[in-house]
């Protein structure tokens, strides 16, 4: 049995941009200072976790508490939630996102997983305000570990729980960040990319690439090749 593992920023849901600027204010109003830079391309760590543990390290010298983490969720799914409330139109599935995952519910070959950067009820949120159903799909979160190629770890170990299988033939990795591809490439997983961001890396990095999922064919032709490569 094969595995297809998932992302969700930018490759289910158009959520990249506003996922920025949304942490920046939740870290800024939980210690007190002006907005945060929260481009996932300056921090280590390139989860939920990660970016505020590390930016509430660089403003105030000290290592974050638990409960100045526990704050940055709660302004940050408080936000989401306003945000929503306000302009329902910014939060929208990646072109053709729900009715991929309805194919990939009907594969035999192969399990799905989401490895997700977001935080359980972060990632829930988007997901169904974007009209996204991913019941009884396993997924590994940034509440499970800090570091996205853990994340992908115990991703895979859930799903090997799920579906009783002690070993997966192959996984392949579906992303748009570069992150996604290092991480997918470190362990081993093959890689197809989603969306614009990462369509440059094509030019050095050898790899499958598409937009969307308005051309789902095409997207499951390149998951069987992938996976059979």
């Amino acid at each position: 049995m094969n595995l297809v593992m998932l992302d969700i920023d930018g490759t289910l849901t158009q959520s990249y941009e506003y996922d920025q600027e949304i942490f920046g204010l939740a870290i800024a109003e939980v210690i007190g200072c002006p907005p945060v830079n929260a481009d996932l391309n300056g921090y280590l760590d390139k989860t939920s976790t990660g970016v505020s543990r590390e930016a509430i390290r660089r403003l105030t010298g000290t290592n974050p508490t638990a409960d100045q983490i526990d704050e940055v969720k709660r302004n940050v799914l408080w936000r989401l939630e306003r945000m929503c409330q306000e302009s329902p139109e910014m939060f929208s599935e990646v072109p053709g996102a729900a009715r991929f995952l309805e194919r990939l519910r009907g594969l035999a070959e192969a399990g799905i997983v989401i490895a997700t950067g977001c935080w359980l009820n972060e990632a829930l949120f988007k997901l169904h305000a974007s009209g996204l159903s991913v019941a009884g799909i396993p997924m590994a979160t940034s509440d499970d570990d800090g570091n996205r190629k853990r994340i992908m770890q115990i991703a895979a170990k859930r799903a090997r729980a799920f579906y009783t299988c002690p070993e997966f033939e192959r996984v392949v990795y579906l992303g748009d960040g570069p992150w996604d591809l290092q991480e997918a490439h470190t362990l081993g997983y093959r890689f197809i990319g989603i969306g614009p961001r990462i369509q440059a890396l094509q030019e050095t990095q050898d790899f499958l690439w598409h937009p969307d999922f308005l051309e789902l064919e095409a997207v499951l032709t390149s998951i069987a090749a992938t996976l059979r490569a």
